[in-house]
């Protein structure tokens, strides 16, 4: 029963990293997961205060007739030992060993319930034992959300080249492509993000991704290596972005490739925090230990390393600095390959609340007051308490001039391509927020907008910072299923961003910009739209 290695499987699927232990929804979602997904694990990273390792709850079902097989693991840099491994469907025996294990007392949202294994639960379970198909759909075999959905540019057309950058490398694409001298679209995609390139005799002339366009968004391509394409032959645009020959161009690509290939060897995701190496370095040692890395100027690398606080992620530095991956992988490899900043997963842990003690305040008082605020069932601020604090971010604004931006969004679901956009069941909202709190800043607020709407307050942040987050935000909600039932791919979302003073100087306007912006985003299909986007000149 007890093994010391899990099985490798070049398909598992690992959710978003979360701050507490999975509650008794969320083990049982990872269990509704692994029915569907047969053969490959479903992975739940987290961590838990004062724990300074994370550990890894991971399920697979090989077939409807076995026991689900469990694991825990605990993770330490590049090493990891497994806790426990057990084979059962009796959740509550699971919850159970993972309470022990993590030296937990209760779960985070909600109790065992008695009935875990009558009514939906238990018949979708004897279904799935006889090889029938449960009515429901919570188990049905369904691998839709690792499938992309591409569009024809026109009506009845057909690719004539797709496949999966897993077995064909984009350089090898690209290659292919001029070596044939054919003419058309390549559409690349994968789960967040999509790049379109025209080709004319198989030279490429006009390349436009999500952040970029031209050289720059053809270079940062090549670092793909998940996702999938489709060729539509004879597609043309007037437009002419690509002014580099192709050769030129992969020659940087492939060195931008082995550089991220690298940063993620050592760990580097955009949660990751960085840690200087040095406390106090003079430019010229700092000069010197570059010289091993690669000729890129000096300027940009210190300006980077000089915003490292120790306690910021790069995702944190790059809103505050956006920079291309072109430019910022160099910077990054240079810093980690010289041996000036470190990576690790978590910044070093400040308890701010534990201060409280030594004033002989009540830590749980404080905490009751947060409580107060929120909306149990989402867990963020309800619409009154959203807009105190957006007016309390006002006031900071008129008597320190201290920008913020506003972020409204919608969160829905389409049945089918056509259909209306529907609300999302409240769980399916709740881990939505949760995984938007695992990448906002603490200062960052988050709560209602109105009913059915939700919204973003970032104090000292511009729009182009905004602008980052918010498309972070898009990524991370369609890494991997919100609810059992639920395909990523027919998640709706529509952001509106406005700034205070790029957009407007006054709280009214804030509002309705971003309103506009998010109706705009939903009219158009552009997952982000910017107030600057809107064609109305700051304060007129």
């Amino acid at each position: 029963m007890f093994n010391n290695k899990k099985p490798s499987s070049p398909r598992d699927l690992r959710l978003p990293k979360q701050r507490t232990i999975p509650s008794y929804n969320e083990v049982q979602f990872l269990m509704e997961e692994a029915y569907k997904i047969k053969g490959r694990w479903v992975e739940q990273p987290f961590s838990i205060p004062d724990h300074k390792s994370e550990l890894l709850l991971s399920v697979r079902l090989n077939s409807p007739q076995e026991e689900p097989s469990w694991m825990l693991s605990q993770i330490e840099g590049s090493e990891s030992s497994v806790l426990w491994n057990y084979s059962s469907r009796d959740l509550s025996l699971i919850c159970n060993l993972l309470l022990s294990s993590s030296g937990e007392s209760t779960l985070q949202d909600s109790a065992i319930p008695s009935d875990a294994f009558s009514g939906s639960m238990g018949e979708a379970t004897a279904a799935l034992n006889d090889g029938q198909t449960v009515s429901h759909g919570q188990y049905q075999e369904v691998n839709s959300y690792t499938t992309l959905i591409f569009d024809p540019p026109r009506p009845g057309i057909k690719a004539t080249l797709e496949g999966d950058l897993k077995n064909l490398q984009v350089p090898n694409l690209l290659q292919s492509i001029n070596l044939a001298k054919m003419s058309g679209l390549l559409d690349v995609r994968s789960k967040a993000d999509e790049t379109k390139i025209y080709f004319n005799d198989g030279t490429p002339y006009h390349c436009l991704s999500r952040d970029s366009k031209g050289d720059m968004a053809l270079i940062e391509l090549l670092i793909w290596e998940e996702g999938e394409f489709r060729f539509w032959p004879e597609e043309k645009v007037q437009e002419k972005t690509v002014m580099r020959r192709l050769d030129s161009i992969l020659m940087e690509g492939v060195t931008l490739l082995d550089q991220y290939r690298y940063l993620t060897s050592q760990g580097l995701k955009l949660e990751s925090c960085l840690i200087k190496k040095n406390s106090v370095i003079s430019e010229e040692e700092f000069k010197t230990r570059l010289t091993k890395g690669a000729p890129i100027p000096l300027n940009p690398q210190l300006d980077f390393y000089e915003l490292i606080d120790n306690r910021s992620s790069l995702f944190d530095l790059l809103r505050n600095r956006p920079l291309n991956k072109n430019e910022w992988i160099p910077i990054m490899f240079n810093l980690v390959s010289c041996g000036l900043i470190q990576i690790t997963d978590q910044a070093p842990a400040q308890n701010r609340l534990a201060y409280l003690k030594s004033l002989g305040l009540d830590e749980g008082a404080v905490q009751s007051v947060l409580k107060s605020l929120t909306r149990a069932e989402s867990g963020i601020l309800t619409y009154p308490s959203f807009f105190y604090f957006l007016d309390q971010e006002y006031l900071r604004y008129e008597y320190f001039n201290l920008p913020f931006s506003l972020v409204l969004f919608s969160l829905g679901q389409r049945t089918s391509p056509n259909a209306p956009v529907e609300s999302l069941p409240m769980l399916a909202v709740r881990r939505a927020m949760q995984r938007i709190g695992l990448i906002k800043r603490n200062v960052d607020i988050i709560g209602h907008y109105e009913t059915f709407d939700y919204g973003i307050i970032l104090p000292n942040t511009n729009s182009a910072a905004a602008m980052a987050l918010t498309n972070r935000v898009s990524d991370v909600l369609r890494e991997a299923p919100l609810s059992s039932n639920m395909d990523p791919r027919a998640l709706a979302l529509a952001f509106g961003v406005a700034s205070i003073p790029d957009d407007c100087q006054e709280l009214d306007k804030l509002v309705n910009l971003a309103k506009a912006c998010r109706e705009r985003a939903k009219q158009t299909n552009q997952r982000v739209f910017l107030a600057r986007d809107l064609g109305i000149k700051p304060n007129s």
